[in-house]
């Protein structure tokens, strides 16, 4: 796998799909997450997953080779070809599996919030509006494939070459 830096076409592809995942537009100043490890990653792990896109890279934590059919847990995608450190862009909270919920950002505003359609929240979580446009887009799925993070590295391990997991 060889590196391609272009966070411009990443940034584009990733800001239409937080535009659509939020069309109503709902800002939250604390998004209504589990309090769980999973759910508070500020920072992406160093054994968070490399997944290409478009236009450059993306980092998720945890990775599909972690998770459980019946995952109950947040995944959280970080854009990666950025300077001077990832950012994180989305965490995605899933029970029994089903996604529940996006919260997605950017760095110069607040995050947004959406359910998705038939989304079953515990008691004590205020609903969110729904997320329109989302129900087949490949990164939010609870298998996400991806690389070893290393594979981002000048000289990647031959576990690179394969496809991702």
């Amino acid at each position: 796998m060889k590196r391609r830096v272009s966070g411009v076409g990443a940034m584009a592809a990733m800001a239409a799909m937080a535009a659509m995942a939020c069309m109503a537009g709902a800002h939250a100043a604390e998004p209504s997450l589990p309090d769980v490890p999973s759910c508070s990653s500020t920072t992406a792990p160093d054994d968070a997953g490399l997944v290409a896109t478009p236009g450059g890279f993306m980092l998720v934590h945890p990775r599909s080779v972690d998770l459980a059919d019946d995952y109950t847990g947040c995944k959280t995608l970080w854009v990666m070809d950025v300077d001077p450190a990832p950012w994180r862009w989305a965490t995605l909270w899933f029970r029994d599996g089903r996604l529940q919920r996006v919260v997605s950002g950017s760095r110069d505003a607040a995050p947004r919030v959406c359910d998705m359609p038939g989304a079953a929240l515990p008691t004590g979580y205020a609903p969110a509006p729904a997320c329109e446009g989302l129900e087949e887009h490949p990164w939010i799925a609870l298998r996400l494939p991806s690389w070893p993070r290393a594979c981002a590295a000048e000289n990647p391990p031959a576990a690179c070459e394969g496809a991702p997991e």
